[in-house]
């Protein structure tokens, strides 16, 4: 025991300790310097890069470092090099890597409807690299790590835990309540201090809570965890006492006249840009999904519902309740397409039959809700060891039926020419000038492959019920350019 207190001590003695917040000048608990805070966000830049991709529009690019950079000039840690980067990906997120790394994704970008939210969302970015919520995070975890140490020799079992993983929990869902209202407090002061009127903020909760109140129902109706966005608003409700505290509080550091929102100009930079799934998720037009990067596409029945998520496309008969989920696989080393069948199934003895396309069995599956039924699992080489795999299912009574169709979808699949592969364009957001009288009508005319009027409610700030005629301008999502 005595040798235990005395590790302690030595370790406590050895280690950094304190550092000045440079937001409150007070002293916190941190293990991380600053420039290795830095280093971490550099070498960490470039695996987000690698998963989301950058989006490919020099002038939207320009536009949001603009904004970020004249927020972070303004901040508590103005001599950090930012970096303001949107990503191509449809999901509704924004986060910050340590030292000063930024993202935003194209996906929340549609949803927001001013230069002034825009900002907003950057602002309580750059409020969490000021505040070192990362750092301080990363210090908690890691001074229990050292107790870890501790355990580790007197039981021989470990309990530290990787600070990549730690790192990775704070971009996914936040930093918890306290660390995500101070980022609003400093996000309202940085824009307060930039020109943007603070209650911006506060204006906006109202589409991303709609968003996240949408999203949460369609995931459990389809047995998956919600998209939903982990900061600026996802902890508080629309109306937050000490929200509202935190920003009208920035109000009062100076008395100023705020510049103009932007929406003119926020909506011509987003006007034209990719809606949805782009070409690292593939794009569904007409029930047929095509996926450029790989090469291949496959036709899907009318009538049956498909969301392309991030990792998977899912596809969903209304009337049989049949489900199909199209995912990727990775073969060993050897491996053949029946043995990976035998292995995804855990099954040594499952009769694998081969097609012309590729391979398929029938196996028995047990979904989040239910018992188990039966199934059709198929599996089709592309490029480089990859395997697109095919997993459909629906109850016993009707699976006869939907075997039928999951076999015409298999037979459906193509390798594309370079010509068609060029060819294939994602859908685009649009502005227009309001001609419709309902979003039925619209929805109607509309690209978006999935529930199109509540979609473009939600783009419009009219979700559930609110009247089209109130609108001058619309969002709308179309193939045109």
């Amino acid at each position: 025991m005595k040798f235990i207190t005395a590790l302690i001590l030595s370790l406590s003695l050895a280690l950094p300790g304190c550092a000045v917040n440079p937001v409150t000048g007070d002293h916190d608990f941190a293990l991380v310097s600053e420039p290795e805070e830095i280093k971490q966000g550099r070498d960490y830049h470039q695996d987000i890069l690698a998963r989301y991709g950058v989006y490919q529009d020099p002038q939207l690019q320009q536009y949001v470092n603009r904004i970020g950079q004249q927020l972070a000039r303004k901040s508590h840690r103005a001599h950090l090099k930012f970096t303001f980067t949107v990503l191509d990906s449809p999901e509704i997120n924004a986060f910050a890597l340590p030292g000063g790394y930024i993202y935003i994704t194209r996906g929340i970008m549609a949803y927001l409807d001013t230069e002034a939210e825009l900002a907003g969302v950057l602002g309580h970015e750059i409020g969490h690299v000021t505040a070192r919520h990362s750092v301080r995070q990363q210090s908690g975890q890691m001074a229990s790590g050292i107790l870890g140490i501790l355990v580790t020799a007197v039981t021989g079992q470990s309990s530290l835990g990787d600070i990549s993983q730690t790192i990775g929990t704070g971009l996914v869902r936040g930093y918890g309540r306290e660390h995500e209202l101070e980022a609003d407090r400093l996000g309202a002061q940085y824009l307060h201090k930039s020109g943007y009127n603070p209650e911006t903020l506060l204006g906006v909760i109202g589409v991303l809570k709609d968003q996240e109140v949408y999203e949460t129902a369609l995931a459990k109706k389809e047995g998956r965890e919600p998209n939903t966005y982990h900061g600026v608003f996802s902890t508080h409700p629309r109306n937050d006492d000490r929200l509202k505290t935190v920003v009208r509080a920035a109000k009062k550091l100076s008395r100023k006249t705020y510049r103009e929102d932007n929406q003119l100009v926020y909506h011509d930079m987003i006007n034209g840009m990719t809606w949805g799934p782009g070409a690292k998720q593939g794009v569904v037009v007409d029930n047929r999904f095509a996926h450029p990067e790989l090469g291949f596409a496959l036709q899907l029945p009318a009538g049956w519902q498909v969301r392309n998520n991030t990792d998977y496309l899912m596809a969903r008969d209304p009337a049989s309740k049949a489900v199909l989920q199209i995912g990727m696989a990775k073969l060993k080393k050897d491996e053949s397409l029946p043995a990976l069948l035998r292995r995804l199934t855990g099954d040594k003895k499952l009769k694998v039959s081969k097609k012309d396309y590729g391979v398929t069995t029938k196996t028995r599956v047990k979904p989040p809700e239910g018992e188990h039924q039966p199934a059709r699992l198929s599996a089709i080489t592309l490029k480089g060891g990859q395997v697109l795999t095919l997993l459909g299912t629906a109850a016993t009574k009707k699976f006869p039926a939907t075997d039928g169709k999951l076999l015409e979808i298999n037979q459906s699949f193509t390798r594309l020419t370079q010509a068609q592969i060029d060819a294939i364009d994602p859908p685009r957001v649009q502005i227009i000038n309001r001609s419709s009288q309902s979003f039925e009508s619209l929805a109607r005319q509309s690209a978006i492959e999935y529930d199109q009027e509540n979609m473009l409610r939600l783009l419009n700030r009219a979700f559930p019920r609110g009247d089209i005629r109130n609108l001058d301008k619309l969002k709308i999502v179309t193939f045109d350019d």
